[in-house]
């Protein structure tokens, strides 16, 4: 199997607006991408910039699993306490200039897509969550793809992002 892609992706947001995932955030959850049937599920939380008066968003972070958080094939269970943590030092050490964008976590097909727990879980973020932004955006990494969604508080059902592909767009990468 290939290993994907590791420059920066960007997507289109139905609005217009895009989010551009950096290619050290892309790194890190390429890392545990679930390439082998033994390999458990992981996630973390999305930190980056807000582009003033675009709308757009830039991941420049994206945290890795902690032992605090519960793993197996097909469930990631993120400790809301350390994530906060994270979050909170993340804004202190940048000036309030790193925020909390989503979640990402990782899924044992080559073309993830949200499950049932995985939406009504976001639908709970994103209504409990205070963010500056329109929506949170939510991102699985699939053995051979990237896909992304948003959520905008009010909303029942996601997203999907349509992935930029050269000057053309693509609802999904291909490799």
């Amino acid at each position: 199997m290939q290993a994907m892609e590791q420059s920066k992706v960007i997507f289109n947001d139905r609005n217009g607006s895009r989010l551009e995932i950096s290619a050290s955030a892309l790194t890190t959850m390429n890392r545990f991408r679930q390439a082998e049937p033994d390999q458990f599920e992981a996630g973390g939380i999305l930190l980056g910039r807000l582009i003033d008066s675009t709308g757009d968003l830039v991941v420049d972070e994206a945290t890795v699993p902690d032992k605090s958080d519960r793993r197996s094939r097909f469930n990631f269970f993120r400790s809301k306490r350390v994530a906060q943590q994270r979050i909170n030092s993340a804004w202190r050490e940048t000036n309030q200039t790193r925020n909390y964008l989503g979640e990402w976590h990782t899924h044992p097909e080559d073309c993830p897509t949200p499950s049932g727990h995985d939406v009504e879980n976001w639908k709970r973020i994103v209504n409990k969550s205070k963010f500056e932004q329109e929506a949170l955006v939510f991102v699985i990494v699939g053995r051979t793809t990237i896909s992304a969604w948003s959520l905008r508080k009010g909303e029942q059902r996601p997203s999907q992002l349509q992935r930029i592909v050269g000057r053309k767009t693509a609802k999904k990468e291909t490799e």
